[in-house]
């Protein structure tokens, strides 16, 4: 498996705390079958003042500790950017990073962010070569309120990113629906376990790819969990299933 949503970073974010956690971290990842995972510390939110220097001497350390530990894992970078109507610009200069250097951006949003602003933000991203990676949008109270806002912006080319917690009810029963549809409509690129420690928000996968085979088909985990975070990595085209169209009540 390929998880492209973590903080698993120690002292950069709101994730691992330590470098200990950070390793436990690791190691449960691997154990459960994780190959590869992008370390995307949050970026850009009001406040943060995270520098690209800081960002990947810590990765680096994280990497050298990962081969010290003989720990099967390979750390990709990446950050998780917090949108703001600057983003094009700072990814241009290098003040924000993609995943693996490639063009796609994992982008989130506040929680009460207007529809609109996505929308805007999205367009932006896509006219400027970059690729959003919406995260967690099933946690978002505009899709939760009206998910057929993910069918228009999955149409428009970001990629929909789903967080493993959701699935299992860890947000409230609104994103666990919100996720559901989105799942049932073929809207979601990918799975992630936007993992924090080795306790809570946990990088084990292993149980999400269970419940995706389960709920949503047995090619479900494969293309969401594999296949495609794999191509985001490499910086390839999704794979883009045809979605089911949400039918409006008036």
């Amino acid at each position: 498996m390929i998880d492209i949503h973590t903080h698993i970073l120690p002292g950069m974010d709101d994730g691992s705390p330590t470098w200990e956690d950070t390793l436990e971290m690791a190691q449960m990842a691997a154990d459960a079958g994780t190959e590869v995972l992008a370390a995307t510390s949050h970026a850009n939110l009001p406040g943060s003042r995270l520098s690209v220097q800081d960002y990947r001497k810590r990765l680096e350390m994280f990497r050298a500790l990962l081969r010290e530990e003989r720990i099967p894992l390979m750390a990709v970078e990446g950050m998780e950017i917090f949108a703001d109507e600057h983003i094009a610009d700072k990814l241009d200069e290098g003040i924000l990073l993609p995943i693996n250097q490639g063009n796609y951006v994992l982008t989130e949003f506040a929680l009460n962010t207007p529809a609109s602003f996505i929308y805007r933000i999205s367009d932006r991203l896509l006219e400027r070569g970059y690729i959003p990676v919406i995260a967690h949008p099933e946690r978002y109270e505009c899709v939760q309120n009206a998910v057929v806002h993910i069918y228009e912006w999955y149409m428009m080319g970001t990629a929909i990113q789903l967080n493993k917690g959701s699935l299992f009810g860890r947000f409230g029963r609104r994103a666990a629906e919100a996720a559901d549809s989105i799942l049932r409509h073929r809207l979601a690129s990918v799975v992630a376990s936007d993992a924090h420690s080795p306790v809570v928000r946990t990088p084990d996968m292993s149980e999400c790819y269970r419940l995706l085979g389960v709920n949503y088909g047995r090619s479900c985990p494969k293309l969401l969990l594999e296949e495609n975070p794999a191509r985001i990595v490499r910086n390839e085209d999704i794979v883009r299933e045809k979605p089911v169209p949400y039918v409006l009540k008036w």
